[in-house]
């Protein structure tokens, strides 16, 4: 070697200069015959690389430790095996076979000269996958109780008629179509305000679009009085998102009630575990708030009610104190007149004992000077003109003669 290059010599120990074939072709021969036999083979996809176009997938898988990328190599799904292992991620994981999962795959190596080292993946098991997931899931859910999260969105206090409702779904999506019209069909003119944030609700990416929402929300959070998240339709496929500890975590400790209709009625996800209410539809959603109107038009019929009752038991129970009264009163009152009317006899009575005729009638007489009744001597001289009343008549007489 000299000067970095390769020089055909015949001096032992010098060096052989070899075609980029001949290269090639030696790892491909010892690659065969090193792995003539497909083999298991644990790793991560980082990207799966799925092209409709073809139905091929080239998944980019790789080993981590701590996080740290060890090892990686490039693969291969042919079309057919990859309809076959999807199919069978499906119907296992309720999901399709995508990024960020662990695998154990059936495989085997193949080397050529123009695309290099490809690993080609037969088969993979998603039991594997399944039991990873939920491992996740489990780590999740310890986690958030271990840092006392769990309960903390349930304890939120949800407005006695919430009304303005901040909404994550996909504008287009039948889930948010069935909540509006359920809301429209049943709100009998209860009004509610509702703003969509939109988002992909499954697969890739939607932990973080979700996240993105909240926090986007959040910054308004004065303006609503809950938060839903509402998805249909999909089964559970695509829902292991709804388990990644970052969008739970953010559902827990949001400051506003976060509701979740995500459409699956199986395998409950860790963030409808920690929202402060979760159904299984958007319809099922709406009918809840709906229901809180209800509830509250139930009530004022109910207190209505009692109120119309106890008016008319308290009118009721006036009347009947009423006729009581009225009826004591009219008793008073004819003691009283009773009373006043042998009253006014013995009063009768004396008047008449002291009228002036009946005193005539014993022999007495009045005498009046100028029309006043003499008392007394006083005032009286002789000569003075007198009238007398007696019974039966009356005279006039002069004073002739005074003594004392």
């Amino acid at each position: 070697m000299n000067g970095g290059y390769f020089f055909n010599s015949s001096n032992k120990g010098e060096r052989k200069i070899l075609n980029l074939s001949e290269l090639t072709d030696s790892l491909e021969i010892n690659i065969r015959k090193n792995y003539p036999d497909s083999f298991r083979c644990r790793c991560e996809i980082s990207k799966l690389n799925f092209y409709k176009y073809s139905g091929h997938a080239y998944p980019e898988l790789v080993e981590k430790r701590d996080g740290r990328i060890v090892s990686q190599i490039r693969s291969i799904i042919w079309q057919r095996d990859f309809q076959r292992i999807n199919a069978k991620f499906i119907q296992v994981l309720k999901e399709p076979l995508r990024d960020g999962i662990s695998i154990v795959c059936r495989a085997r190596l193949s080397y050529s000269s123009v695309y290099g080292l490809s690993l080609i993946i037969e088969d993979i098991d998603p039991l594997v996958a399944l039991g990873d997931l939920e491992r996740e899931k489990n780590e999740c859910i310890s986690r958030l109780k271990a840092e006392n999260l769990w309960n903390m969105n349930k304890e939120r206090k949800l407005a006695f008629l919430p009304q303005r409702i901040a909404v994550i779904s996909v504008g287009t999506s039948k889930g948010y179509s069935d909540f509006i019209q359920t809301i429209e069909q049943k709100s009998k003119g209860f009004t509610f305000y509702i703003h969509l944030f939109p988002s992909l609700l499954q697969g890739d990416g939607a932990s973080i679009q979700l996240r993105e929402a909240l926090s986007t929300i959040e910054i308004v959070k004065d303006y609503f009085d809950c938060v839903l998240i509402i998805r249909g339709g999909g089964g559970d496929i695509g829902l292991s998102c709804y388990n990644d500890y970052k969008l739970c975590h953010k559902i827990a400790t949001f400051p506003l009630p976060v509701i979740t209709g995500i459409g699956h009625s199986t395998n409950e996800t860790v963030s409808e575990m920690v929202s402060y209410a979760n159904f299984i539809t958007p319809t099922a959603v709406a009918d809840f708030l709906i229901e809180k109107f209800e509830g509250f038009l139930f009530e004022l019929d109910s207190i209505k009610e009692r109120i119309i009752k106890n008016t008319k038991n308290i009118l009721a129970n006036k009347e009947k104190e009423l006729n009581y009264s009225k009826k004591i009163l009219s008793m008073g009152v004819k003691n009283l007149m009773e009373k006043e009317k042998i009253s006014l006899a013995h009063q009768e009575k004396l008047i008449m004992m002291l009228n002036p005729l009946n005193i005539l009638k014993k022999g007495y007489s009045i005498s009046t000077k100028n029309g006043k009744i003499i008392k007394s001597m006083d005032g009286i001289n002789l000569g003075d003109e007198i009238e007398t009343n007696v019974y039966g008549g009356k005279f006039k007489s002069e004073i002739t003669e005074i003594k004392q």
